[in-house]
C-alpha cells in the first residue's frame, strides 16, 4: 500500500507536467458549454453516452500511453525495473489517478446536460470501470513503443476499433455484433445511468461482463508490460 500510495503521488506529479489536466479541463469546459446549448432541447441521452463515454476512453489509453513513453525516454522505467517495484501497482497507480481526473470531467459534463436526475451508482462505476479497461488497453498498445507518433497512429487506430459498438448503440446495425467488444458493457453500464426501466438481469449481466473485461484486460496488460517493458 505505501509503495502504492508513493507511486500515486509521482503519478499526479506527471500529469500535471504533462498538461494533462489541463487539457481535460479545457475539453470539459468545451463541452459543458454545448451540453448547456443543448440541455433545453431534451432527449440528449444518447448524445451524452457517446461524448461523456470518449472522456474516460481517451483519457485512459492515450494518456496512459504518453505518461509510459515519458518515463521512457526520462530513463524512468530502466531505473523501476531493477526496483522492487510490483508491476501490479505500477498499473494501478495510473489508471487510479487518471480515473480521479475522469470523474471530474464527466460530472462536471453530466450535471451541465442532465442535471442531477440520474443515477450516480451506475454513471460513477461506468466512468470507473471504462477508464480502467481503456488504461489497460493502453498499457497493451504501448509496450514496445518508443515514438509517440507511432504511438498515436497506433492507438487512434485501435480507439475507432472500440468504439465501434456504438454503431449497434444507435440502431445502425444488430447490437449482437459487438457482443465480444469490451467496450459494449462499458456503453451499456452508462445507457444504464439514464434509464428509468432496467430489470435486474440487464444490470447483473453488464456489471459481470464489465469487471471480467476489466479482470481480463489487467491480467493482459501485466503480462505485456512484464515482458517488453519491465524486463
Amino acid at each position: 500500500m505505501k509503495q502504492l500510495a508513493h507511486l500515486l503521488k509521482f503519478d499526479f506529479l506527471l500529469i500535471n507536467k504533462n498538461k494533462i489536466i489541463t487539457i481535460s479541463l479545457v475539453v470539459t469546459a468545451i463541452y459543458v458549454i454545448v451540453f448547456k446549448a443543448l440541455a433545453a432541447m431534451g432527449n440528449i441521452e444518447k448524445f451524452l453516452v457517446l461524448v461523456i463515454f470518449n472522456d474516460p476512453a481517451l483519457l485512459g489509453f492515450l494518456f496512459v500511453g504518453v505518461m509510459v513513453l515519458f518515463e521512457k525516454n526520462e530513463n524512468t522505467l530502466q531505473a523501476l525495473s531493477v526496483t522492487p517495484i510490483k508491476i501490479s501497482n505500477y498499473i494501478l497507480s495510473k489508471s487510479i489517478s487518471l480515473t480521479v481526473v475522469s470523474l471530474v470531467c464527466c460530472y462536471a459534463m453530466v450535471i451541465a446536460g442532465y442535471g442531477f436526475d440520474f443515477n450516480i451508482i451506475h454513471f460513477t462505476t461506468g466512468t470507473i470501470l471504462t477508464t480502467f479497461i481503456f488504461s489497460m488497453l493502453g498499457f497493451v498498445a504501448v509496450a514496445g513503443q518508443s515514438s509517440f507518433n507511432k504511438y498515436i497512429l497506433r492507438a487512434l487506430g485501435i480507439i475507432l476499433f472500440l468504439t465501434l459498438p456504438f454503431l449497434g448503440y444507435f440502431g445502425l446495425v444488430p447490437k449482437i455484433w459487438f457482443i465480444l467488444f469490451p467496450t459494449q458493457p462499458a456503453i451499456d453500464l452508462y445507457n444504464l445511468a439514464f434509464s428509468t426501466s432496467v430489470t435486474s438481469s440487464e444490470i447483473l449481466i453488464t456489471y459481470a461482463l464489465c469487471i471480467i473485461w476489466a479482470v481480463v484486460t489487467f491480467v493482459w496488460a501485466n503480462q505485456t508490460l512484464t515482458k517488453n517493458v519491465f524486463k
